[in-house]
């Protein structure tokens, strides 16, 4: 699957069976035979849509970070005060979809795998580089005289925040410190534009 291309609601259908058995039984044991049996489908069907393993592997990665993305610009929507699309996109990342343990547990596999593996390497970085350039985007729209490295800085702070607050609800899932890291992303938004 390269960038941009359209999924059949088929290979997204597969897709979504891939990532059920990454978040079940982990990357390593999920098996293409694993997948059409959890997609419902035969192997053959299963090989039309994706070449390889490695195929099946980056296109769910990809999926899941597309649809993060997808979610945090849908979170823009009827926003126009340039400050509250900034903060809107940084909660639009932990809609309640995002917090299911099973999708965390695909976002850490594809971190951890992301650094041994090209391809999904190269799907982990172009999503943070479409998230970062849309934060810097956001930024400059509430910051119109802040120089490039400046907003660079400030975007990379906000997602460092962010990042932690994944990874500490994914390892003990208390919603009132994720409340509270959300609201510490926010005033450092509200910082970075103020």
């Amino acid at each position: 699957m390269t960038e941009g291309e359209v999924l059949t609601d088929t290979q997204e259908h597969i897709l979504d069976a891939a990532l059920a058995c990454i978040a079940r039984d982990g990357l390593d044991s999920t098996s293409l035979r694993d997948v059409a049996r959890e997609a419902d489908v035969s192997l053959g069907l299963l090989g039309y849509h994706f070449d390889d393993r490695q195929t099946l592997l980056v296109a769910a990665f990809q999926l899941t970070t597309d649809r993060l993305l997808d979610q945090s610009l849908a979170s823009l929507d009827g926003i126009s005060e340039p400050s509250e699309r900034a903060e809107a996109f940084v909660l639009g990342a932990f809609h309640e979809a995002f917090l299911d343990p099973d999708y965390l547990a695909l976002r850490l596999a594809l971190w951890a795998i992301a650094r041994t593996d090209d391809l999904i390497g190269q799907t982990e970085e172009t999503y943070y580089r479409r998230y970062s350039s849309k934060m810097i985007e956001l930024l400059a729209a509430a910051l119109p005289d802040a120089d490039k490295r400046d907003l660079e800085e400030r975007a990379t702070d906000i997602i460092v925040m962010q990042n932690g607050l994944w990874l500490d609800w994914a390892r003990h899932g208390n919603r009132a410190d994720l409340e509270r890291g959300l609201d510490r992303c926010v005033e450092r938004t509200r910082q970075a534009v103020g």
